[in-house]
């Protein structure tokens, strides 16, 4: 996992579960949630956003750069991979993004000349405390639309025929 991700139990969610199980691959159950997770992600990058611009220095460019996606493979734990996880990131792209959010010791160069530091400014640490509730109930509302467009997917394709093996392999499971 990555150094400073957070990870959930979700409690209250036994519904979801079950309605998430009922879908018959894995692909579309992974696709729901990353894209419920995507939306629910939303408002703690706007904050985000907002709060960096007011950084002293590179404001508007790590606020630019701050983006919801995956991890990049060169990010992602070593090891045997977990198919089932899903997972999302939100941060800056930009160089300096993780200085002002943690912070610097004193710094020297080689030479011994001293460069000064730089005092932690959470900008995405603060977006996440203020908004995790609206998060995880917004993660809530996705994943049921998410379910329900599936859903409809399934019966659309059902209704022409073109259901894959694996969605017809899994909905006989389900029987």
């Amino acid at each position: 996992m990555a150094k400073d991700a957070f990870t959930f139990k979700l409690v209250g969610f036994a519904e979801l579960v079950k309605a998430l199980e009922q879908l018959p691959t894995e692909s579309m159950k992974k696709s729901v949630v990353r894209r419920a997770l995507t939306k629910a992600a939303e408002p703690i990058r706007d904050a985000a956003k907002q709060n960096a611009q007011a950084l002293p220095f590179e404001s508007q460019k790590i606020a630019d750069s701050i983006k919801i996606g995956q991890l990049k493979k060169s990010q992602r734990p070593r090891g045997p991979r977990d198919r089932t996880t899903v997972t999302r990131y939100i941060g800056p792209s930009h160089p300096l993004g993780h200085l002002f959010e943690f912070g610097t010791g004193r710094r020297y160069t080689k030479s011994g000349a001293y460069r000064g530091y730089i005092p932690a400014m959470p900008f995405l640490r603060t977006a996440w405390d203020a908004n995790k509730t609206v998060a995880m109930n917004r993660l809530k509302e996705e994943l049921w639309k998410s379910i329900q467009r599936s859903a409809r997917l399934l019966v659309k394709k059902a209704e022409k025929g073109t259901l894959t093996a694996k969605q017809k392999a899994g909905l006989m499971r389900m029987r």
